[in-house]
């Protein structure tokens, strides 16, 4: 992070801790959150909870607008301990997809304080932006409250598929698991209490998303948005193609680039760049606030499993694979973009031992100066050479650690350079050839030699092999 942002990121986190401080004075050593008191004998095991949700943007604001009022309600209610916490719930990445969102959880003590503090909140809350919170109901169109019915207490347990899991009980007095899944908000043996208040126009138009394609496969998923394999349907021959979503508010970051931002920009670069070995887009289109790139399906492996798999390969096939990620990284280059995701994850092998290279989520032009989003740690220069270092020297640079990796035979960056020299010396490969990959991360940005000079070294020892054999 450049050192003007990080002051930007310290400053809200001051604000936060502040804010902390003043209405969440409750906290736990091995807890991320912090409460606005200790539980009472009126609090109830279960209910109706809602969850306000915000951005690192957009926390304090929303914070300063509500804590005050649920202060004044005596209601319990918790939030996050830091600025940094929150980022990692918006992830869907470190405690789950199904906590996404939840910025704000505040804890009803009836059905009737539910209905009229959601009412309240989502007054205060209307003109911020949020992420969704998944799985919940929202309070009403458009709104930055959720709410469900769930536990109140992490005592009331029960056993799930073999595990111990959060429970709530039905009428009956039994424990059934309190899920985050799909249609769970409203437990079957309840009314919704907040359905009045739920507008739903009586006729909503289809998207793409119903109409042209089927049979979804969810890849990934995660709080900017999702990956998914499904069916073209639109055309007389249904074919496979992969869709990725850009979620508007999701994983947003300190300069307010979210999941929307960064799914365009990708369709931007691919449509733009016109190279081969990059995914072919069949199409773009917005619904339900969410930006859709769909592409064409490529089958293969990524060279990070190959890697993993442990295989034996010749130096031959394996200095060809080095090749072809240098001149995907030049051609990136010569088409005026930087990459700023290279890594062998992002590269796949197919069948025919071509390589294909995906993931330009992040991509920038050239001559732009804002910092990387999202980077992969080991693939980045040292921080203090983020500000010298352009958009094209820091690919430079991942691109020679992922060859260094290829060649070391580890999907491991730890001890890279001493496995990629031990790995060397095994294979008696010639001192200009090593020079030039460790050049790609020489800690002088200018003095790294470029992708398509690096192509054009590796690609003359391949020639030399083939013509030894």
């Amino acid at each position: 992070m450049d050192d003007w942002l990080q002051a930007i990121a310290q400053k809200a986190e001051r604000e936060w801790q502040q804010l902390c401080d003043a209405y969440l004075p409750i906290g736990a050593k091995r807890s991320i959150w912090r409460c606005s008191r200790e539980r009472n004998a009126d609090d109830p095991l279960q209910g109706w909870k809602l969850h306000v949700s915000g951005t690192i943007l957009s926390a304090c604001p929303i914070f300063r607008s509500i804590a005050p009022y649920l202060k004044r309600c005596d209601i319990l209610f918790k939030a996050p301990k830091s600025l940094a916490e929150l980022h990692k719930l918006n992830s869907g990445i470190y405690y789950g997809f199904c906590q996404i969102g939840k910025f704000v959880t505040v804890y009803p003590q009836s059905v009737e304080a539910a209905a009229a503090i959601g009412s309240k909140l989502h007054a205060l809350t209307a003109k911020f932006p949020a992420p969704m919170v998944p799985y919940d109901n929202t309070l009403r169109k458009r709104s930055r409250v959720y709410y469900r019915y769930g536990s109140f207490s992490l005592h009331l347990k029960t056993t799930f598929r073999k595990k111990r899991v959060l429970a709530i009980a039905r009428p009956d007095g039994k424990l059934v698991p309190d899920l985050r899944q799909p249609r769970t908000a409203v437990p079957p043996w309840l009314t919704d209490p907040f359905q009045s208040v739920r507008s739903r126009p009586a006729f909503e138009l289809a998207t793409p998303l119903e109409t042209d394609y089927a049979r979804y496969e969810a890849l990934t998923q995660r709080g900017r948005g999702g990956i998914y394999q499904a069916r073209d349907v639109s055309a007389a021959r249904a074919k496979l193609c992969v869709i990725k979503e850009g979620r508007r508010h999701g994983e947003t970051d300190w300069l307010g680039r979210d999941g929307f931002i960064r799914i365009k920009r990708e369709a931007q670069f691919l449509r733009s760049s016109g190279i081969a070995a990059l995914p072919r887009v069949m199409r773009t289109f917005r619904a339900n606030g969410c930006y859709y790139l769909v592409m064409e399906c490529i089958s293969g492996r990524s060279l990070q499993k190959v890697l993993a798999s442990g295989h034996r390969m010749s130096t031959r096939r394996m200095l060809n694979y080095c090749a072809q990620m240098a001149q995907i990284v030049a051609d990136v280059h010569a088409a005026g973009w930087a990459w700023r995701d290279c890594k062998p994850t992002n590269f796949l092998v197919r069948k025919d031992h071509k390589l294909r290279a995906l993931d330009f989520e992040g991509a920038c032009r050239l001559n732009e100066t804002d910092p990387p989003w999202g980077a992969t740690p080991g693939y980045t220069p040292s921080r203090r050479s983020w500000n010298s270092a352009s958009p094209e020297a820091m690919d430079l640079y991942a691109l020679g650690t992922s060859i260094m990796q290829l060649i070391a035979r580890t999907e491991s960056l730890v001890n890279l350079a001493t496995a990629f020299r031990r790995e060397i010396k095994k294979r008696n490969l010639p001192l200009r050839l090593v020079k030039t990959i460790e050049g790609l991360r020489s800690p002088s940005p200018r003095r790294r030699p470029s992708a398509r000079a690096t192509q054009a070294v590796i690609e003359l020892h391949v020639q030399c092999k083939h013509l030894q054999s």
